[in-house]
């Protein structure tokens, strides 16, 4: 017996807005959407803010405090730090100790969750009968190792921080104020004399206060720095970097020289006022403004992103933008 397959509604309208906006790409000479979503960021699509950075720099350099990156969600926080993460074993602190990095980018870990998903990214061996005292123990010493022998200081990188449970916090508490008195006293030559781990953790204003209240130990050895959101030059920078991108041409952009078509300065600024600077909320709209542009090519074939569409899509997406703020 043969069932007879139909075309639904759905794969009309899929295959129908596929070939939409594959139409407006293609107008603007793109290979695919300027505005998707990257698992691992591109150093080359980074807006930099120079002074935000150098205060990064300096704390890690310094070695003395901890490091929180603070901003709501999409301001870009996950992108500088798995940028750091790839970029920080290249190279060397003041001493020439070199880094060697981890990174735990899941969240609502319990106390060993939290242990293991440290010591893995930090590649150190555990067994997993272990007890979460047991793993963070490897961890401490091997790290001490890794400091005296190797001459590698540790960055440990933790993404939403205040998202595990309270337990989980206390390992890294205690990884936060190694070397351990008992450590220094065994090399009494100065060795250890400064932290042989760095914590370089992110979360909201919220995630912030919560570590203050429930870590107060930590919060009080840590910086926290205040991702800047973008001016109205650096969200055309970021458009502009995105479409270069996307046409294969982003090893040859020009931050003083680069082209904004389909879109023009004014309505830029138009998404940026909407997206309040925020890297995730400017590609939301900018892809809800392709949505619209390419739906206008077809009928009347300019793929240009004018200030009507700009004003219609922002307008539409109000509500959403103030849900999440």
């Amino acid at each position: 017996m043969t069932i007879a397959i139909h075309e639904s509604a759905l794969i009309r309208h899929f295959n129908t807005r596929k070939e939409v906006l594959r139409a407006w790409e293609e107008a603007i000479d793109c290979r695919s959407s300027p505005f998707r979503g990257y698992k691992m960021p591109d150093s080359r699509l980074y807006i930099e803010h120079p002074t935000f950075l150098d205060s990064i720099v300096d704390l890690i350099l310094t070695n003395e405090r901890h490091v929180f990156l603070r901003g709501p969600v999409g301001s870009g926080k996950s992108t500088l730090m798995l940028l750091a993460l790839r970029d920080l074993p290249t190279l060397a602190d003041r001493r020439g100790n070199k880094f060697v990095t981890g990174y735990v980018g899941m969240t609502g870990l319990y106390e060993k969750q939290m242990s293991a998903a440290i010591a893995d990214s930090l590649r150190i061996k555990y067994r997993r009968s272990w007890e979460s005292s047991q793993i963070i123990e490897a961890v401490a010493k091997e790290s001490l190792r890794r400091y005296v022998q190797d001459k590698c200081r540790t960055a440990l990188f933790i993404e939403d921080v205040a998202d595990n449970q309270e337990a989980a916090f206390h390992k890294l508490r205690y990884l936060a104020d190694l070397p351990t008195e008992e450590m220094v006293d065994s090399y009494r030559d100065g060795t250890l004399d400064e932290p042989i781990i760095t914590l370089i953790m992110s979360g909201t204003v919220e995630y912030w206060n919560a570590m203050l209240n429930f870590l107060p130990q930590i919060a009080h050895r840590t910086e926290p720095l205040d991702v800047p959101p973008l001016d109205d030059q650096k969200a055309k920078e970021f458009v502009g970097r995105r479409l270069a991108y996307a046409k294969g041409k982003i090893d040859a952009f020009d931050s003083n020289n680069y082209d904004l078509y389909p879109f023009n300065e004014k309505t830029i600024e138009i998404i940026n006022r909407a997206a309040r600077g925020n890297p995730r909320d400017i590609r939301m709209l900018a892809r809800g403004c392709q949505q619209v542009a390419a739906e206008k090519f077809r009928q009347s074939g300019n793929p240009a992103v004018t200030l009507e569409i700009a004003k219609l899509v922002t307008e539409a997406y109000v509500s959403i933008l103030k849900e999440v703020y």
